[in-house]
This record gives structure tokens, sequence and C-alpha cells, in this order.
């Protein structure tokens, strides 16, 4: 009642008690304690005693103070239960502590995390290809220079591939990324809505790697920062309706969330764009979709029918690379009629192409003739000058059955090495002094970084993540 005594709970340091007072609550902040706040109750969204202390949420942040800084063992206890009795006295408390007792309700109820875990789950098991098969990076990374050509799938399958860079780096920290967002993210929205804001963030992040023209993008990060932006969108608009534990330091996150936004454009191999695109689009997702999730409700139709829409997506998506990566000859022979049509095409992807089309499938003549087409490219960017485009060209030329070519060709290479064992390997090859299925094992480094870095090496670009 108003003009009552306050009450205190005290902590160990001097002069740092929390005190109730008729409309507010005075506890200690910073180091020390040495900072009260006055905190009105009609400002309090929830309250926890907990094992590890006592947690008060707000509609501004959330405070945590530690058991061990209460005088009493039992003192978190003590305080919920005095901050209860001041709530109810409140002219709005006992409306105040119903939507408590409702957010308990919720932080209660089943949370298995579906939608993430599954991502997650997708995401290792591309790696995994992508370790043992590089062709996985090149066919589902987002190039715009692709897309172009119509080779969308690559929108929805760059969200799933990773560098393969430092202790497995890049991966690591997405996944862990994604699973301690998803506990403020899925708990509150439910996984079918959470499969809602991982498409939007998904598109959002490729779509504006595509408008500003990277060269390559790979990696889950734009899911990730759309992850961080339906946190945002949850704390900012609706934080009376969440769990103190199911909330970040609003200060902390917002500064964290500039810092990540400034590096993206700073670092050369961070793809900043994609993350600003994964993050509006992930708060852009969650804001009509969050108030019905957080009273309880279950997803309504429309919510639905984007969910199904999201892995339908992702199914088709996969479905589209999956010809490629086992090496189709009719897909292969499509995929590389699209590099052939774009001009910009980089030397070591022309030559990668005809050498897979050559070696690891059963190509027919017909489709041989994109290979040619392509190694041929590939040597003329090179001014004829680099033995391991030459092998790729007489390879295909061998397996096309020109062998007057494939020596012309394996010829050049020899003579640029000076008589380099592989490469005459590949000669007895053609002529017959060696089975013409006993193809020898490629040295494992380039030629020109066999022969001291003399020539200009065509390797993979580097991959902006």
């Amino acid at each position: 009642m108003p003009g009552s005594e306050p009450e205190t709970v005290s902590l160990i340091a001097p002069r740092c008690d929390i005190v109730l007072g008729d409309t507010g609550i005075r506890i200690p902040l910073g180091l020390g304690g040495r900072r009260p706040r006055e905190i009105p109750y009609a400002d309090i969204t929830h309250q926890v005693a907990a094992s590890r202390g006592f947690w008060l949420g707000t509609r501004r942040g959330i405070h945590m103070i530690r058991r061990r800084r209460f005088l009493a063992s039992d003192g978190p206890e003590v305080l919920d239960r005095a901050l209860v009795r001041r709530l109810g006295r409140q002219p709005n408390g006992l409306t105040q502590l119903g939507r408590i007792t409702e957010i308990d309700r919720l932080a209660q109820g089943p949370h298995s995390l579906l939608a993430t875990k599954l991502l997650v789950l997708v995401c290792v098991a591309v790696y995994v290809l992508q370790l043992s098969d590089p062709f996985v990076t090149e066919v589902g990374a987002l190039a715009t220079a692709f897309v172009r050509e119509g080779q969308l799938w690559r929108l929805a399958t760059a969200n799933l591939l990773h560098a393969p860079i430092g202790l497995h780096l890049h991966i690591v920290m997405n996944m862990l990324a994604l699973l301690g967002l998803a506990l403020i993210v899925e708990r509150p929205l439910g996984s079918l809505r959470t499969l809602v804001v991982i498409g939007a963030s998904a598109l959002g992040s490729m779509g504006a790697s595509y408008v500003v023209r990277y060269e390559e993008v790979v990696g889950a990060s734009g899911i990730v920062m759309g992850l961080a932006g339906a946190a945002l969108c949850l704390e900012l608009n609706f934080p009376e309706r969440l769990p103190v534990w199911w909330r970040l330091p609003r200060t902390l996150f917002l500064c964290v969330l500039v810092v990540e936004g400034v590096l993206g454009f700073v670092i050369p191999v961070v793809a900043g764009a994609a993350h600003l695109g994964g993050f509006v689009g992930g708060y852009l997702a969650t804001r009509p979709m969050a108030r019905s999730a957080l009273f309880g409700q279950p997803a309504g139709p429309w919510v639905r029918r984007m969910a199904w829409s999201v892995g339908l997506a992702g199914l088709l998506a996969l479905m589209a690379a999956v010809p490629l990566v086992l090496r189709s000859p009719s897909a292969l022979e499509r995929y590389g009629a699209d590099l052939l049509h774009m001009p910009e095409a980089e030397t070591w992807s022309c030559n990668d192409l005809a050498w897979r089309m050559a070696t690891e499938t059963d190509a027919s003549f017909e489709q041989l003739e994109v290979a040619l087409a392509l190694a041929e490219r590939a040597v003329a960017q090179s001014d004829h000058a680099d033995p391991d485009l030459l092998d790729t060209l007489a390879e295909v030329l061998f397996m096309r059955g020109d062998l007057e070519g494939a020596l012309e060709a394996i010829d050049a290479a020899i003579y640029l090495t000076r008589g380099e064992r592989y490469f005459v390997e590949q000669r007895r090859r053609f002529t017959g002094d060696r089975p013409a299925d006993d193809r020898p094992a490629p040295p494992l480094l380039p030629w020109s970084f066999r022969d001291e870095g003399e020539g200009e090496f065509f390797g993979e670009p580097g991959i902006t993540i």
C-alpha cells in the first residue's frame, strides 16, 4: 500500500542493498554495485529466482544479480517473494503478475529447435561432401555470372557451403552461432516460423550478394545474421512477452551488431552485403509473426505455406545441383555451355570442367565438344604457356579419338616442362606404350608451383565469406 516502509534485501557489499519502495525497486549495478538504479514496477516484465541468482527483465533490458552477492543463501527467493508482493499492490499489478505467469508458462513449453538443428545437420553433411569433392563448392557457391545464366539454385545452396579454412573455423563458428541464436529465436517463435525466418535470411543474404556482384560467396553467416535480426526484433518490439533468459543485454547486443556490420565491409574475405541482407530479411520476416507466437497461438495457414515453400525451395535447389555433383554428362554439358556464354569466365573454371568431363564421366563425342571448347579457351587465355592446361586439352582430344591433336598438345607440354615425367607418361599412354585406361596420377601441385613460380598459376579464386 502507498506509504508503506521500504523493504530491503541485503547484499554482501556494504551500502549496496536492494531496496523495494512504493513505486519501484532500486538495484545496485556496475562494478561493486556502486551505481544504484531505480526501476519502476510498471517496467518490470519478468522475474526469476534461479540457481545462479536473481534475473530481472524490464522493458529496456535485463539484469542479473548472482547468488553469491546476496548476504543470505536464500536471498534470490526472498527478493522474488518481496517483489511479487510489491507488484500486487500496484494499480495494474494483478494484470502484470498474470502476464509474468503467462511468460513462465511459455518458457516451460516444448522447444525442440527442430528447424535450426535440421539446418545445422544439412550444413555439416554438405561440408563433408565439400571436403571429399571440391567440385561441390564450385557447383553450389553463389556466383553472380552463373545466376545470370539461370542457375538460380545457387541462391539457396550457397548458404549451406563453407570455406575449409583454418581448422574448419568457418563452419564451426557459424554452426555455434546458429545454435546459440536459436535459443532466443526458435524457442519463442517455434520451428515453422523460424523456418520462414531462415528462408527470408538466406534469400536476403544471397540476393544482396547478387546485387553487389560478389565474385563468389559461401556460408551460413547471412542466416546467422538473420537470426540476430529476429532476436533484435523480439527484443525491441516484444520485451514484455519474453522470459528474461531468452533475452540478451540490449546495449551489448547492439554494440556487437554494429561492430560486426562495420567489420563486414572492412575485412576483404567477409561479405558485408550478405550479412546485411540476411539481417534485414530476418528482422522483417519476424515482425508480422512474433505477436501470435508470443501469445501462444499456433502458426496460421500463411505461415505454414511459407514454411513449406522454404523447405520445398531448398529441396529443389539441392536436386538441381545433384546431377552435376554426380557427374551427369548431360548436366555437365549444360553447365559447360553456360560457362562458354560467360565472357568473364575464369581460366581455371574452364580447364577444371573440361578435365572433369573428359576423365570423370562417360561423355559422348557430342558432349565432349563442350569440353573441347572449354579446354581450347583455357589454353588460349594462357597463351599456350601452361603445360597443365595443355595436358587437359590433350586429354580431351584423346578421349575424342583425335590422336594427332592429343600428341601435338602433350608434346608442347613436354617441351615447356623440359620432359617432366608425368607428361611423358601421358604421351606413352596416347601412343599405346601404356594402357589407355592407365592414366598416370597427376602431380599434387600445378606446374607453375613445381617450376619455382615461373608462369602464372590459374588457381581457384578467393572465396568471399
